[in-house]
């Protein structure tokens, strides 16, 4: 066979292409990195935010009651994110503060870092607002007129 007829012998790789696989792979690395770790801390920040919330709800519901006392909502918040561990939660801070008619319970915390970027530190804040429970009496919502089957 004579290769001077069929031409020269192609190249595996065509001109001006030589190194691109190199080069690909250095652009790629960082997204795929990004990619794999960006996943779980944003999955770790959903969990958490979703901790905070479930406790500064518990918070409220508690210090909302009638007849709660003044840190009783802080406490009960407290109390869930202990149950709950670290493993979501880093650490935490819960403040409760409220009105006369109403209750507010406020839960900062730290959520766990997978990304290892100097400085991030993640975290999430939640604030649940209740109105505070109170009794009154029938007299207080109708007049006489409007009460259920004409006051009698």
């Amino acid at each position: 066979m004579d290769r001077g007829r069929l031409g020269p012998r192609p190249r595996a790789v065509p001109s001006g292409e030589d190194g691109s696989s190199g080069i690909e792979s250095v652009i790629l690395f960082p997204v795929v990195a990004g990619l794999l770790l960006g996943g779980p801390q944003l999955a770790m920040a959903y969990f958490a935010h979703e901790a905070a919330e479930g406790a500064a709800q518990a918070g409220a519901r508690a210090g909302a009651a009638y007849g709660a006392g003044g840190q009783d909502g802080a406490a009960a918040a407290t109390a869930y994110l202990d149950r709950l561990g670290t493993g979501t939660i880093t650490s935490y801070s819960v403040a409760q503060t409220g009105t006369p008619s109403t209750v507010a319970v406020t839960i900062t915390a730290r959520v766990p870092n997978v990304v290892p970027l100097p400085g991030f530190t993640p975290s999430v804040t939640v604030t649940i607002t209740r109105p505070r429970e109170r009794f009154t009496s029938p007299s207080s919502q109708f007049t006489n007129a409007e009460a259920p089957n004409g006051g009698n």
